[in-house]
């Protein structure tokens, strides 16, 4: 058995994370000198409540290299083959890095980390694809390579009400803020190469469905799963479906689809009203491992000690 490890940036639900037998290590989200466990101690809808009031821009901290030697060791303890931990990408943030330090300190060579270059359920689809494949009968070697080699297939367009988080939180230069600057308008980004990048502005929500397809580029006709990434408005949802449905008109062949809020450690960058959606095209290997591996009905239980 192969044990797949993440984080809790990965934004995967509760109820999909433990159908797949996924263990979660938490980031922590600072408000000042208070620390939260990122969706253990502090929920998506807590942390935009205390966002929208907080007189400071809340901060964010890696899990520590001892958390993740601690959840390796757990795994083998357990009867794992092999882990494969898969993480925020290092561009963004030091969690893969502190991961990288947390096999060396469990002292287990079955451990393989995977930088996914990705955020939020970009990081998430290739964790389920790796449950998966896992289930399906992959060691570890074979799945922490088919997820690199899919990392570079993801496509991810956002759009955010605002730049001020991003930019506040250095994720994006101070010129690329004034995109952001006009009244009404949502300024839409990608995410490449585990970094982001602003694509374009539209003015009104409307057109930001139309402006995500264009943002995600050639999605290729075929098989693909997808994950809608939302704050928990029903108009992030709504434009979500307007751009599968878009997609699904060229010839995308939808597989499975994950719906999920964006949590509090992506919140602080992309703010309130924020909106994801990650396509993953498979080829016919990665597709018959992602249905070879589909949970049963009862799941799976994750951990999160």
């Amino acid at each position: 058995m192969v044990r797949v490890v993440t984080d809790s940036a990965a934004d995967l639900p509760a109820d999909v994370r433990r159908a797949h037998g996924v263990w979660s290590v938490p980031l922590t989200v600072f408000f000042g000198e208070e620390a939260y466990l990122d969706q253990e101690d502090l929920d998506a809808d807590g942390f935009l409540a205390r966002l929208t009031t907080s007189p400071t821009l809340p901060t964010t901290a890696a899990p520590s290299p001892a958390a993740f030697a601690g959840r390796y060791r757990a795994a083998r303890d357990q009867g794992a083959t092999g882990v494969v931990s898969i993480h925020l990408s290092g561009a963004l943030s030091a969690t893969v890095r502190n991961a990288e330090a947390g096999r060396r300190e469990a002292g287990w060579d079955g451990v393989r980390v995977v930088d996914g270059r990705s955020a939020s359920l970009g990081t998430g689809l290739l964790v389920l694809w790796a449950a998966r494949a896992a289930r399906a009968g992959l060691d570890a070697d074979a799945v922490a390579a088919g997820v690199d080699r899919l990392a570079d297939r993801l496509r991810v367009g956002f759009s955010v009400a605002t730049l001020e988080y991003l930019a506040r939180g250095g994720r994006i230069g101070q010129a690329a803020r004034l995109l952001g600057g006009w009244l009404d308008v949502r300024p839409i980004l990608a995410l490449a190469n585990g970094s982001v990048h602003p694509v374009r502005r539209v003015r009104g929500p409307r057109q930001v469905a139309g402006a995500l397809v264009d943002a995600l580029g050639d999605v290729p006709a075929g098989p693909a799963v997808a994950a809608v990434a939302h704050s928990g408005d029903a108009e992030g949802i709504e434009r979500g479906r307007q751009v599968l449905a878009a997609l699904a008109a060229r010839g995308v062949e939808w597989q499975d689809t994950v719906f999920g809020r964006i949590g509090p450690v992506i919140g602080v960058h992309a703010g309130p009203g924020a909106l994801g959606v990650i396509v993953l095209p498979l080829d016919a290997a990665s597709l018959a491992l992602w249905t070879a591996g589909a949970p049963g009905p009862g799941g799976e239980e994750d951990d999160t000690r």
